[in-house]
C-alpha cells in the first residue's frame, strides 16, 4: 500500500468529529497514486448537506489533496449507506468511534483489506452522487 493511500485512511479515521464507521480508499489512476476515489460513512453526515460534508472531508485532507491528480468523494450517512446498502451491517462498537472499516484497493483489481469487527463492506451502487475535483 502506498504511503499516500495510508495517509489518506488515518487522516480519515483519526478525526474525532468525522469518526467514520467506513472508509474505503481505491486507488483509481491504474496505481500511479495520483487519483482516488474515497468512500466514507459516517453518523456525522446526517446533518450535514452533500457540499458541507464536501468541504469537511476537504479540510481533514487538506495536505493529501494537495499531492493528488484528482479525488473522488462518496459521502453517506449511515441511514444513506444502509438505504444503498440493505445487507450491510453497521459494528456493534461503529457508534462509539472504534469500529471503522476500511478497504483500501490499488487499480488494476488489487484489493488489500482492513476489516474491524469482521464487516466488510458491499460496493456502493451505481447510483451515488459523486464529486470528482481535477486539480
Amino acid at each position: 500500500m502506498d504511503p499516500l493511500t495510508v495517509a489518506i485512511y488515518k487522516r480519515l479515521t483519526g478525526d474525532r468529529e468525522l469518526c467514520p464507521v467506513l472508509v474505503d480508499v481505491k486507488d483509481t489512476g491504474g496505481g500511479c497514486g495520483q487519483m482516488f476515489t474515497v468512500t466514507i460513512v459516517s453518523e456525522a453526515f446526517e446533518k450535514l448537506r452533500p457540499l458541507q460534508r464536501h468541504r469537511r472531508v476537504n479540510e481533514i485532507l487538506v495536505n493529501e489533496i494537495k499531492e493528488l491528480h484528482a479525488i473522488t468523494l462518496l459521502l453517506f450517512s449511515v441511514s444513506q449507506y444502509q438505504a444503498k446498502n440493505p445487507k450491510w451491517v453497521l459494528p456493534a462498537n461503529a457508534m462509539k468511534g472504534n469500529g471503522s472499516v476500511a478497504t483500501t484497493s490499488k487499480g488494476g483489481g488489487d484489493q488489500s483489506t482492513t476489516v474491524v469487527d469482521k464487516v466488510s463492506p458491499p460496493p456502493v451502487s451505481d447510483n451515488v452522487q459523486a464529486e470528482t475535483i481535477q486539480m
